[in-house]
């Protein structure tokens, strides 16, 4: 059934039955907000990636096996300490399994939700693991929203499925130690935590049998069996059966491991998680669980687990077992004479042996057989570009990769550069390279070239870059399809499976030799580089863009079935191209409706040139409610068509990611009444779709800034609504509050969507409210809703409001609801989880001097879009 937006319901029969109805109007209505959302800082590099601190990290990872993956449910769920302190500490190869990408929360940092917002967090992790040093993999679950029991989670994500999933990462990553961040048992609280702790302990059964999954098998992927199977015991260390010490200094960083998982915390910014970085002893510790492995005496993460090289070659035949010994034998000592060489002054000095380090290391390979599919096989090739790495941040070498655009268009040329700075003692003989590119693009330049760089000295070879004119969109991999259900779906690229995001676009490679210390071949990205004249340098991703970007405004429509008049559609376009555009706009609309005009010419001659083109539609009378939709249609001279826009999910904190939606409007008709002439004034939160709905309603909206609120008054308005979570995210808004409440004492009407904790506690209610712990929701958008008194007026007219109007909702009915309230404060609403008692804080109204004041928990802003 349609949905009514059931706020504007209740907004317009509060002000019907208000008595403020005299007041004046005035003001002037918002312009609607620009699909770019950029900004010029994001840069993803390790920070410590280069120079002495570079080199010393990487060779506390070389000798030795050891891998850990730690499995939770949501970005943030993770022990980032753990993490830093097995990665950057003790060189373990960690990775974080986020089962979701958090797509269900909440976001404090911009509009994005869904999709959008699954873009940011997983941006944020990213950011987190570039400073705690691990990996990054997800499964293709979709964050439905907050659940309270597995079982309900098991609806969503198919447990067979998430299996299927989980065990892929396992058989990739292969980690001889697997930490549950959950216990799988309602203590875990929400659903999905719920399940994340359930399918850890599923996959360490499951993971190693060869009958499971067989197709990954016959993908290249065998069976791997994890030894140890840990849960994190955070809030109950006491339970605990061994642990890390987090809290220690590490002289090569000059901080604590936890100091730098705090600032990887603060990197979940849409989930205002900023952190303070303390200094002092911390631990964090785990209990075992299962274990394949004997152990003596007390337990550690890795007691038990052989993780030297050499147990890896007793599998070996024992002709070639023997030299291979020997050869790993040779590699480990020259790893521990780099660890001795290394010198802050003269890193250099490392580089001989890491140079022996490599040399043993192709000896091994060799002696193995190229492709050797064994566990020692595999590990080896994994290091051999590690310490190739090792070896250039030793020696003072630097490559660098840049484009020169950071969007590049189908069919256009882009110039680019490979530079090698040769900052150490050796001289670097022979460098020539090539450049990595997707198929059909053509490369000409310099990069075949070879040269000598000498000791000091800077080595640039300049490229062009041809796209061919079917070049693929950056489309983000698992966005290609539509999902099944709350599963998304991957593509036929294996590689991709569970990777956080799209690989990088291109790629320099640059082949030379180091001194007499052997020959190195060098894989880095390219980026493009960028200067802002008031934060300097900034770095971008290279992605592929349409020429023309497109979008529809108002991208979702509410056309009252009374309201006759022509709704305004407006075509927006952005050439991204250096060429001359020229064409036509126009709408694709429902048989018997009409735009006027039917189309506009338009000649976009520059990159960044911009035009909107505004179309009147007119629907037919007697037309029936229901769903529609209003698509924009762009078509060049040349016959190339285009429909879909791009939006840019780009922070400060995160490495952008790109959006490419259709450019169309989706049009509800339906019955609604507003009260004439409705003057609203909206103070935005950390953002919704509210002030654009009730604008499409009929009312007149207005949105309010920090001069505004700090002016108070508000006498040119009937109705102030705030934004979900305000209060928080909205300092003005907090001093502001006096004003709003003699706005309501003067006889006008407030309406404040959810808040936090901060709401409560902050007396900003005209009487006392408060909230459960954890607060009181309804996660079930289909439970049941009981209207305690549909006599209310604010229930009954102008729009009567009956359990209809629930009907259809997404996600949940609603969150942090008021746990409990003076008498001066009506609930209006009963609802329930099942099996829960019922709940009266989602909708509550008092009288407050001459006006009314309005609490709702419901979460209209998932409903809006």
């Amino acid at each position: 059934m349609l949905k009514r937006p059931l706020l504007l319901l209740v907004l317009a029969s509060i002000v019907a039955c208000s008595p403020s109805e005299g007041q004046t109007s005035g003001g002037s209505t918002a312009g609607t907000s620009s699909s770019w959302l950029t900004s010029d800082l994001a840069s993803q590099d390790d920070p410590w990636s280069e120079g002495i601190v570079g080199t010393g990290l990487l060779l506390r990872r070389l000798d030795g096996v050891k891998r850990v993956l730690m499995i939770g449910a949501h970005p943030d769920d993770e022990d980032t300490a753990l993490l830093a302190a097995l990665s950057r500490g003790m060189g373990v190869e960690t990775a974080y399994l986020s089962l979701s990408r958090g797509e269900g929360g909440q976001n404090l940092i911009g509009p994005e939700m869904d999709e959008g917002l699954g873009l940011v967090r997983t941006g944020e992790l990213l950011a987190a693991r570039a400073l705690d040093g691990g990996r990054q993999y997800f499964t293709r679950a979709f964050d439905f929203g907050y659940s309270k029991t597995a079982e309900e989670a098991f609806r969503y994500w198919p447990r067979e499925e998430l299996l299927r999933d989980v065990t892929w990462v396992v058989r990739s990553f292969r980690p001889q130690v697997i930490v549950s961040v959950f216990s799988g048992t309602p203590r875990d609280g929400h659903g999905q935590h719920q399940v994340s702790g359930v399918i850890a302990q599923d996959v360490f059964d499951v993971a190693g049998d060869p009958s499971r999954f067989p197709e990954q098998i016959a993908a290249g992927v065998p069976p791997w069996t994890p030894l140890k199977l840990y849960r994190l015991t955070r809030r109950n260390p006491e339970e605990g059966t061994t642990g890390i010490e987090t809290g220690a200094f590490d002289p090569l960083l000059g901080r604590s491991y936890y100091q730098i998982a705090m600032e990887s915390r603060s990197q979940h910014r849409s989930q205002d998680m900023g952190a303070a970085q303390p200094m002092g002893p911390r631990r964090s510790t785990v209990a075992l669980w299962e274990s394949r492995v004997d152990v003596d005496g007390p337990d550690q993460i890795f007691a038990g687990v052989d993780t030297a090289l050499v147990a890896l070659a007793e599998g070996l035949p024992p002709g070639g077992r023997e030299a291979v010994a020997e050869l790993l034998v040779e590699y480990r000592e020259a790893i521990a004479e780099a660890n001795e060489a290394l010198d802050v002054m003269e890193p250099w000095g490392a580089a001989p042996s890491l140079g022996r380090a490599l040399s043993a290391l192709r000896g091994t390979l060799d002696a193995l057989g190229e492709g050797e599919p064994s566990e020692l096989g595999r590990s080896l090739r994994e290091r051999l570009p590690w310490v190739q790495e090792a070896l250039l941040r030793s020696a003072g070498v630097v490559v660098e990769v840049r484009v020169e655009d950071d969007l590049l268009v189908p069919g256009e040329e882009v110039g680019g550069v490979v530079e090698l700075w040769n900052g150490g003692p050796y001289l670097l003989g022979d460098a020539s390279g090539l450049l990595a590119v997707p198929e059909g693009w053509r490369v000409s330049g310099e990069l075949g070239e070879a040269r000598d760089v000498p000791p000091g000295s800077l080595a640039r070879w300049r490229f062009q870059l041809q796209l061919p004119a079917a070049a693929e969109l950056s489309r983000t991999y698992y966005l290609g399809e539509d999902r099944e259900g709350e599963l998304y779906r991957w593509p036929g690229d294996r590689s991709l499976w569970a990777a956080p995001a799209n690989p990088d676009l291109l790629h320099g490679i640059l082949s030379f030799e180091v001194g007499e210390l052997g020959g190195v071949e060098v894989r880095k990205p390219a980026r493009f580089r960028g200067v802002d004249k008031a934060t300097g340098e900034f770095v971008k991703p290279v992605q592929v863009a349409p020429a023309l970007s497109v979008s529809l405004d108002p991208p979702l429509m509410v056309w009252p079935s009374g309201a006759k008049e022509p709704r305004e559609f407006t075509v927006t376009i952005l050439s991204q191209s250096g060429d001359e555009l020229d064409g036509t706009v126009s709408l694709l609309i429902p048989d018997g409706w009409r735009a006027d005009p039917q189309a506009y010419p338009f000649s976009l001659s520059v990159a960044g040139g911009e035009a909107s083109f505004s179309f009147r539609v007119t629907r037919p009378s007697g037309l029936s409610d229901g769903r529609y939709s209003v698509t924009a249609r762009v078509r060049t001279d040349d016959g190339r068509d285009y429909q879909h826009g791009i939006y840019l999910v780009d922070y400060p904190h995160i490495r952008r990611g790109a959006l490419f939606p259709l450019a169309r409007s989706r049009v509800s008709v339906f019955p609604v009444s507003v009260t004439g002439g409705l003057r609203v004034g909206y103070v935005m939160g950390s953002g919704d779709g509210g002030p654009e709905a009730i604008r499409q309603m009929g009312a007149r909206v207005e949105l309010l800034g920090p001069e505004a609120l700090k002016a108070g008054g508000f006498r040119a308005f009937d109705v102030l609504v705030l934004g979900i979570r305000a209060y928080e995210t909205r300092p003005d808004l907090v001093a502001a509050n006096d004003h709003l409440l003699d706005f309501v004492r003067g006889g006008g009407t407030l309406i404040v969507q959810y808040n936090k904790y901060e709401y409560p506690r902050g007396g900003f209610a005209p009487y006392e409210v408060g909230m459960s712990r954890p607060h009181d929701r309804v996660s079930d958008e289909t439970a049941p809703v009981r209207l305690l008194d549909p006599t209310h007026a604010i229930l009954r007219s102008p729009n009567s409001i009956g359990p209809e109007d629930f009907e259809g909702w997404v996600q949940e009915r609603g969150l942090y609801f008021l746990g409990s309230w003076g008498p001066e404060f009506t609930p209006l609403l009963e609802m329930a989880d099942p099996g829960e008692d019922p709940k009266r804080g989602s909708l509550m109204v008092a009288r407050v001097g001459a006006g009314f004041y309005v609490y709702t928990g419901l979460a209209f802003f998932r409903q809006f879009p």
